[in-house]
């Protein structure tokens, strides 16, 4: 096992884990392991005395990884990373043992709960001895939008959107803003229409379809094609996309998205009903944003839906844009991204397949495969798809779990 300097810190949640395991003895046998230098318990390390005292603790002992035995990395993790990288220790040089939901509240034997949290826990220890430091960067957002339907809902969050100074491209199949407006809605369409040709922060691209999208909020890359043009347009970085396409009535006189809106929510990897609407973070809670951070929804390309509530919902999304996408600011690239051994890879792309963000390419001279680190989302879906074990995810490559399990099963 590597040489190393492990702390190992294990919260009593209060009466949560406190009360149901016995602690001490936990302490008391973890200090014999290897590599061990500090063990020692906390009544609530994620209490800002707690963050102070680990924060202490990993300078004043010069620890060079750590084990918090807490609760589910769900809820903390971000928490304990960012002590760590305050004290001066790398935050991916940190594991955490879940011994609150997986031990505390599902195993009423507190003899057998506390065996259990010492596997968990010499299970975390032997993982961090095959941690590497991992390197965060960022990139800086686009603030421009693309938004994608240029009827009532796509033009009235351009129009909030360029008064507060964003560039906004908006992308119309019709030959006209108004082209596809029905007789209730002709004149607010016009309308608004004037005023999005009036506006220089709009640029308008009728007759265009969607090609491809790909990226993250922040750094969107939306292809556009268009048919009647003799030069296809330029791609278009955006920080935000709005889905404003509206929709249609279908055989069963139901309503159903609008031709196309399928094969753009692919793109996007959102989730559509039987109807081809798309998902929501929470119906209720974020009713105009989707599950992929950054693209939102509005008006009738969520469903069926009244002029009233097209316009509040797109005054929303404007809102939320407004909120979110800040010029300057930078968006953390993820740093446990998946890595490709080229001498490894024998091109049959199943990765390719399998990505849900895009980051995967494929080189047609070397006839490999290989990712792009700023799509990249550490998924990990490329590396257990991957038939010649060319893909590592780091962070979660073969040798830290077998080393994990090695742990729990002793």
């Amino acid at each position: 096992m590597p040489s190393g300097r492990i702390g190992v810190f294990v919260c009593a949640c209060g009466p949560n884990i406190g009360d149901r395991m016995d602690i001490d003895r936990i302490v008391q046998e973890v200090s014999t392991i290897d590599g061990v230098v500090l063990s020692e318990t906390y009544g609530l390390l994620c209490s800002p005395a707690g963050k102070t005292y680990l924060a202490e603790q990993i300078v004043d002992n010069k620890l060079d990884r750590i084990v918090v035995a807490a609760c589910s990395p769900r809820e903390h993790e971000r928490t304990f990373m960012d002590i760590c990288e305050k004290a001066g220790l790398n935050p991916f040089m940190m594991q955490m043992a879940n011994i609150r939901e997986q031990v505390a509240w599902v195993t009423k034997d507190k003899d057998l709960a506390t065996d259990k949290a010492l596997r968990l826990i010499r299970g975390a220890i032997n993982r961090t001895t095959r941690h590497k430091p991992l390197s965060k960067s960022g990139i800086v957002c686009n603030p421009e939008i693309v938004v994608i339907g240029g009827g009532i809902a796509g033009m009235t969050t351009s129009l909030v959107l360029a008064e507060a100074d964003r560039r906004i491209t908006i992308i119309e199949r019709a030959s006209s803003l108004y082209e596809t407006a029905d007789s209730t809605g002709r004149t607010l369409t016009e309308t608004l229409a004037d005023k999005v040709e009036n506006r220089s922060e709009i640029t308008v691209l009728l007759e265009t379809e969607i090609n491809e999208i790909v990226g993250f909020f922040g750094n969107f890359i939306v292809r556009p094609e268009a048919n009647t043009y003799e030069v296809e347009p330029d791609d278009i970085q955006a920080g935000s996309i709005v889905l404003a396409t509206g929709c249609s009535t279908g055989d069963s006189e139901e309503s159903v998205s609008s031709p196309g809106f399928t094969e753009i929510a692919d793109m996007l990897r959102i989730e559509t009903n039987e109807h081809g609407f798309p998902a929501r973070e929470h119906d209720s809670l974020a009713p105009v944003s989707t599950p992929i951070d950054g693209v939102y929804v509005t008006g009738c390309a969520g469903g069926s839906c009244d002029l009233l509530m097209t316009i509040a919902q797109s005054e929303a999304v404007a809102g939320t844009i407004l909120s979110s996408l800040i010029p300057g600011r930078e968006v953390e690239t993820e740093p446990k991204t998946s890595v490709i051994s080229e001498t490894l890879c024998r091109g049959c792309r199943i990765c390719l397949e399998v990505c849900s963000y895009g980051a995967v390419s494929f080189d047609e001279e070397k006839l490999i495969c290989s990712v792009n680190s700023i799509l990249c989302k550490g998924c990990g879906n490329c590396a257990a798809a991957c038939p010649s074990g060319a893909i590592k995810a780091q962070h979660f490559t073969p040798d830290q779990i077998r080393y994990q399990l090695t742990g729990l099963l002793t």
